[in-house]
């Protein structure tokens, strides 16, 4: 019995010594080991270093930190607060929370043993960031990124992980993303405190690759007239202008990567050209979705129809050797196209089946709507049905309206009469009259009376809340202003513009003393309210 105990003593200890010998990620070798010289790394985080950190090991490195900076004098005056907590007595914790670095879960408790995520780990680099002497966290530090998968950012978070990002402290992910939900490893903790601790190690944000080309407005046309604009590279060169007899000046241009669809001939004309082959399919045109690298080059001739010669397109300029009959845009990599008005199937970008279903598609009868992805409503014969996933998910005599942001329907129980389902068939919200839209993510309005609307926010679960309560004397209000990653704006009234987020928090409100007449916009994340520009927190730029 001893020995078989000494035996797994000495097992244990050989893991716990594996452990603590692992080495960084090549990437994350040299950061480890600058910050290990600079004494800001404790022993329990020094070691397993590809996995996820907990709350009171980040605070550990936080607290390393601080205490640093204080011995050399490089910490604002601060009045620490007395905090306890009923899960932990420890005291980086405790000196953290006293900071105001970092707070409890609830009910006081720290939660010590909780795995951080990226978004909080932000939060306490930004509230330890302000701490050092001379700390600026001016509008610009503050200024947004419109990351992929922004809308998953808590409120609470998300000025921080704009600071931490903008300061070279956090960097995004693959795919411009920031995965806010995700857990923060040891070595990444470690090199992003590094990172505050001395500005000369901070990143550089790489922000957004600068584009290949763009669009340039000449002439917007109006009264009549016909827009006139061009293509330039990054360098500002204006091309294709030998291009027929246009000399580069189009009436309307479409880009997808390096491809571009041109309208010539006063709107009669559709071309697209590879710009960095110059390859050109003529009589076609360009069909994509925002923020998609891959879309359709479609048959544009008006003196005719043609179905079933439409070629997938990549922005890197490559196109489908095979042609499709589509029926609905690329969205998340997946599109719809009919096969032989027997079956339908969904692909990826590559053409590789997904799905694939029986479903007689007869175009002279039936209308597609709402398509996007592997989802749309077809239309036709009286009735309507919506087919997602390869399945069908309702039918109806009735209208239905499928919505974009979420697996749920807007279904017309009676004439002038709306409700929300699920694509299982419950219902979600009450009836609702005369109009009910879906205008953002898990957001909607609806009728009230001639002159309001109010908008709600509906979860999976058909949890109900309502946001706002606002005047539309000008009818029927369209889809929300988006930054495109779950932030909105709305004007409230006439003099107030409110901004908030996909989980129907309010991110800040935006005040003139003039009445706003324009709809607010959206500018790589900022809010355009008439002349002027804010952050989303109603702060002005």
């Amino acid at each position: 019995m001893k020995r078989t105990i000494a035996a797994i003593l000495s097992a244990a200890m050989l893991v716990t010594a594996a452990a603590a010998a692992e080495a960084p990620s090549s990437w994350a070798k040299s950061a480890v080991d600058t910050a290990r010289n600079a004494g800001i790394v404790p022993e329990q985080v020094d070691q397993a270093y590809t996995q996820s950190i907990t709350r009171a090991d980040f605070c550990a490195l936080a607290a390393a930190v601080y205490r640093t900076w204080e011995k050399s004098g490089n910490v604002k005056s601060v009045d620490k607060a007395t905090v306890s907590f009923s899960d932990t007595k420890d005291e980086d914790v405790l000196l953290c929370a006293s900071l105001g670095v970092v707070n409890g879960v609830g009910n006081g408790k720290f939660a010590p043993q909780q795995k951080l995520t990226r978004q909080q780990a932000a939060s306490m680099l930004h509230r330890l960031g302000n701490l050092r002497k001379h700390a600026k966290d001016s509008v610009k530090d503050r200024m947004p990124h419109v990351f992929a998968d922004g809308a998953d950012i808590q409120a609470w978070a998300r000025s921080d992980v704009y600071w931490a990002y903008n300061s070279g402290v956090m960097n995004g992910v693959s795919g411009n993303r920031f995965a806010p939900n995700n857990s923060y490893t040891h070595e990444q903790s470690i090199a992003t405190m590094l990172r505050l601790y001395d500005t000369k190690y901070a990143e550089v944000p790489s922000g957004e690759t600068a584009a290949e080309y763009a669009v340039v407005m000449d002439d917007e046309g109006g009264a009549g007239a016909r827009s006139q604009m061009h293509i330039e590279n990054a360098k500002g060169k204006k091309l294709l202008t030998d291009y027929k007899d246009t000399k580069g000046t189009f009436e309307n241009v479409t880009l997808l990567g390096v491809w571009a669809g041109v309208t010539m001939e006063n709107g009669t004309k559709y071309d697209v050209v590879n710009l960095k082959t110059g390859e050109k399919l003529e009589d076609y045109c360009i069909l994509v979705a925002d923020g998609e690298q891959a879309g359709w080059l479609c048959p544009m001739d008006i003196t005719k129809v043609t179905y079933g010669k439409d070629y997938i397109a990549l922005a890197d300029g490559t196109k489908s050797t095979a042609t499709y009959d589509r029926m609905t845009n690329f969205k998340d990599g997946k599109a719809v196209v009919n096969v032989d008005g027997k079956t339908i199937r969904a692909i990826d970008t590559t053409g590789k089946t997904l799905w694939s279903m029986n479903f007689a598609f007869d175009r002279s009868k039936m209308e597609i709507r709402d398509g996007a992805g592997d989802r749309f409503t077809v239309w036709g014969n009286n009735s309507a049905a919506i087919i997602a996933g390869g399945k069908r998910i309702a039918s109806s005599s009735g209208g239905l309206y499928l919505n974009q942001y979420s697996d749920t329907y807007i279904y017309s129980e009676n004439t002038g009469y709306y409700a929300l389902y699920n694509f299982k068939g419950k219902k979600l919200t009450k009836t609702y009259q005369n109009a009910f839209d879906e205008v953002g993510q898990n957001i909607y309005s609806h009728w009230i009376n001639d002159k309001e609307y109010e908008y709600i926010r509906c979860d999976a679960d058909g949890t109900n809340k309502v946001l706002f309560r606002v005047k539309c004397p000008n009818g029927r209000p369209g889809a929300l202003p988006t930054d495109g990653a779950g932030v909105y704006a709305l004007r409230t009234d006439e003099h107030t513009v409110t901004c908030f987020d996909r989980f129907g928090t309010t991110l800040g409100t935006i005040k003139q003393d003039g009445e706003i007449t324009l709809e607010p916009t959206f500018e790589n994340g900022c809010v355009r309210v008439m002349d002027k520009l804010y952050l989303p927190t109603g702060e002005e730029i």
